[in-house]
């Protein structure tokens, strides 16, 4: 009996899902974290803003759309760039694999506990974006973004 569960235990912590364990295989320049960053700005603050209009802040999610609206064309400019990142990275998985770091951050944001605090700073950081444009959004993923160099493998 002990030996049957040793051996369930083992075999459950080999089958961790292959891409669980994905990593990029060359660095990343300072222009592919740039965009990196912006795109997870962008997932953080749709879904931040999406969350937080019904119970916390109405109108964050109505300010995520004008700045999409707004700034769309170069949200997927961002989004292509970062897709031939993966295409260079993961080849025939490049799909596959984004779709599972995009996911991954989606599901983070997406069930991240709202308090007033938390969607008082999403409510500041549409506030300005939407005001200021798109600079600033780049400014702030500079900032609310700084968990990528800790994430990627950055070039020296």
């Amino acid at each position: 009996m002990r030996r049957s569960i040793v051996l369930a235990t083992a075999l459950s912590l080999l089958a961790t899902p292959a891409l669980a364990q994905v990593k990029f295989k060359r660095c990343l320049s300072p222009a592919e974290v740039k965009v990196e960053k912006l795109v997870r700005h962008g997932i953080f603050l749709r879904e931040g803003g999406n969350r937080c209009d019904a119970d916390y802040n109405p109108g964050t999610a109505k300010m995520w759309k004008d700045f999409d609206t707004k700034f769309g064309t170069r949200l997927a400019q961002q989004t292509a760039k970062r897709k031939k990142l993966f295409d260079r990275e993961f080849k025939d998985k490049a799909l596959e694999v984004m779709t599972y770091f995009d996911g991954r951050l989606v599901t983070y944001y997406r069930y991240y506990p709202l308090s007033v605090s938390y969607c008082g700073q999403i409510d500041k950081l549409l506030k300005e974006a939407t005001k200021r444009g798109w600079n600033a959004f780049a400014k702030q993923s500079e900032i609310v973004q700084a968990d990528v160099v800790t994430d990627l493998k950055i070039c020296p």
